[in-house]
């Protein structure tokens, strides 16, 4: 039977660890604000950081250490090599919490935290670590052995989901302790006083569709491509839009796989604030493949736009069909041609469809509560 944890008191210092050092500075930037707000002391630990990710944690008030997250050898000795480097990271920091995400990685720090003495392991499960074998899935998705998931939950002492179809598989296959508290978060969230509700530009010249995402094969960028490669040959007033930074791994995409589509699809790299790109366009397309809760589109929830994303989990949380945008299968490039061409038929739907998204926002995905139940699980509530 699981021991009860004793902890003293709050957190005073906290790790947080993640497999993409963007994820930290972008997704958990307000979580890192609210607990250095608190005056505790945070550690964000990654593979790598660039200089933009240095820059941003550090205006964030945290400190940050990198690690080696492929060790040589057979992947048990590579497991090992990383949970001792996390735990020798805990131990000289001193962290009395920890905080992780990223599927394998967020399953070694749970266990070298509890293994090290951590007061209080808290887990992200921002993408389902036991999911699809899909050949698009991230790196960040990568299946994992689930003797490893029910040792790192049980090294947990609170498991956070990001949508309820994450936790539902994890208890189907009876992988959480009956000691561990679980919680269902909307992600990140998003800050609705940050992304506010915006008119829409006028459709005098033609509908402007719009995707802001990682390059990465998981997150159905070349369907989009493809959809409106198919869509412009029958609706040459339509424009379509992409934005954001080179993929990496396995399944990440450079701006170059988009060449042989520059003719139809304006690619405006990395963007440093999403609102002005989403005040410009009249519907949002996220064809993810599959992924915890997407922040992107949230971001365009807020601002009020019609969304077109897939059936896929956290994905589907976001859009009640027909009310506040369009559902379609992942990997379907016919259905999202045709999931697009309806706003073209119908563009006297959108302002309602607008009005929607921005009330679903409001009622599911506000930032604070996500803030809320994140801090009372580590203790801060």
């Amino acid at each position: 039977m699981r021991k009860p944890l004793v902890v003293s008191g709050p957190p005073r210092r906290v790790a947080i660890v993640a497999a993409s050092a963007r994820s930290l500075a972008v997704l958990r930037g307000p979580l890192i604000e609210t607990l250095v707000r608190r005056g505790i002391a945070v550690l964000c630990i990654a593979p790598q950081f660039t200089t933009d990710d240095e820059a941003r944690l550090a205006a964030l008030g945290a400190e940050r250490e990198a690690f080696d997250s492929e060790p040589g050898g057979p992947r048990m000795l590579r497991d090992w090599r990383v949970s001792r480097s996390l735990a020798e990271i805990f131990k000289r920091w001193q962290a009395d919490a920890v905080i992780a995400q990223s599927g394998r990685l967020m399953c070694l720090a749970l266990i070298a935290g509890r293994g090290c003495g951590v007061g209080r392991c808290l887990a992200l499960v921002n993408e389902l670590p036991i999911g699809s074998a899909d050949k698009t899935v991230s790196a960040a998705t990568e299946r994992i052995p689930e003797r490893l998931l029910a040792k790192a939950f049980a090294a947990a002492d609170v498991v956070v989901f990001h949508n309820r179809d994450q936790l539902r598989q994890i208890e189907r296959a009876a992988l959480l302790p009956p000691g561990v508290k679980s919680h269902v978060v909307a992600g990140a969230g998003v800050d609705l006083a940050h992304v506010t509700a915006m008119p829409l530009p006028g459709a005098a010249d033609g509908i402007a569709f719009l995707m802001i995402s990682t390059l990465d094969l998981s997150r159905g960028v070349l369907d989009y491509c493809a959809a409106a490669r198919s869509l412009a040959q029958r609706a040459p007033n339509a424009r379509f839009r992409l934005a954001g930074p080179a993929g990496t791994g396995p399944t990440g995409l450079s701006p170059d796989a988009l060449k042989p589509f520059s003719d139809v699809v304006t690619f405006a790299g990395p963007l440093a604030d999403v609102r002005p790109a989403l005040a410009d366009c009249h519907v949002f397309v996220y064809p993810s493949h599959g992924e915890g809760m997407p922040r992107a589109i949230l971001e365009a929830l807020a601002a009020g736009r019609p969304v077109i994303t897939t059936t896929t989990p956290g994905c589907r949380d976001t859009v009640d069909d027909r009310v506040n945008g369009c559902l379609v299968a992942p990997g379907d490039v016919e259905g999202l041609d045709a999931a697009m061409a309806s706003f073209l038929k119908r563009p006297d739907l959108l302002p309602a469809m607008s009005r929607a998204s921005r009330l679903k926002a409001e009622r599911h995905f506000d930032q604070r509560r996500v803030l809320e139940t994140i801090t009372a699980a580590i203790g801060l509530g």
